[in-house]
């Protein structure tokens, strides 16, 4: 059964940007995180999976896209570049709160998507769990411990 066009635009409106804030929370940059949704995108076309429910198929593209971004920060020629921060702040965006994601992309990768999954996104930390495939006590540690790193850097200042 061929995916109609439609069906594939929406899931693609539905979806990316969340895709996109997941992939940029391991890649850390711009064109990485593109190419880790794109392809993500790619093998959902290709895959052509059914899902019982939208939230199964967010579940599925999550977890897709965050292997897919680990793929890609594990590749030769990630390890290998230089690269140049060309992220611009949005000047419309209040100031605070950019600093608080400028102080969440400061904290390791393993701190960072706990915090966009939980945060951001809205999962439970058994939905986090199933998504990074780490055990449940792993993602409470995790988030405390980021949350904590994150009070303390709010105390220095």
């Amino acid at each position: 059964m061929q995916l109609e066009k439609t069906e594939f635009e929406s899931t693609v409106e539905a979806y990316a940007d969340i895709l996109y804030r997941c992939a940029y929370t391991y890649c850390g940059n711009r064109d990485d995180a593109e190419d880790a949704v794109q392809e993500t995108f790619i093998k959902y076309l290709k895959k052509n999976p059914s899902f019982d429910s939208e939230h199964k198929k967010k579940l599925w593209l999550v977890k897709t896209t965050i292997h897919t971004a680990k793929d890609f920060t594990k590749s030769f020629w990630h390890k290998n570049k230089t690269t140049i921060d060309e992220e611009i702040i949005d000047s419309s965006s209040p100031l605070t709160e950019c600093e608080i994601w400028e102080d969440i992309r400061s904290l390791p990768t393993k701190y960072r998507i706990i915090i966009e999954l939980y945060y951001h996104e809205g999962y439970t930390i058994e939905e986090i769990s199933a998504i990074t495939g780490v055990s449940k006590s792993t993602v409470g540690d995790r988030l405390t411990k980021a949350r904590k790193l994150l009070e303390n850097l709010y105390k220095e200042v």
